[in-house]
């Protein structure tokens, strides 16, 4: 019998390549951490940046608030991202490149 994904008598398996890196987080606690710090950059970033968000939500009335949330936000995911890696890459679980 069939169904939609296909034959049930079928299992799917997955292969990765010889070269291929997939690296789990080593510690849940470093997760934390990283996303913590990616949060006082933020706001050490978003406050140095923030006249300048400012004059952009000032030009408009109705998306104001909603530009600067989600500036902050848009900031404190690049900056997490940014040291996660970072923080693999130094504990040698990531290969860049």
């Amino acid at each position: 019998m069939t169904n939609a994904r296909g034959p049930s008598s079928e299992t799917l398996e997955e292969t990765a390549g010889g070269d291929a890196c997939v690296c789990s987080i080593g510690n849940a606690a470093e997760h934390y951490m990283t996303g913590i710090l990616g949060l006082v950059a933020t706001l050490i970033v978003g406050l140095q940046a923030y006249p300048w968000l400012q004059s952009v939500a000032d030009t408009t009335s109705y998306l104001g608030p909603t530009w600067l949330v989600f500036s902050f936000a848009a900031i404190w995911l690049v900056c997490w991202i940014a040291l996660e890696v970072a923080w693999e890459w130094r504990a040698g679980r990531v290969h860049l490149l």
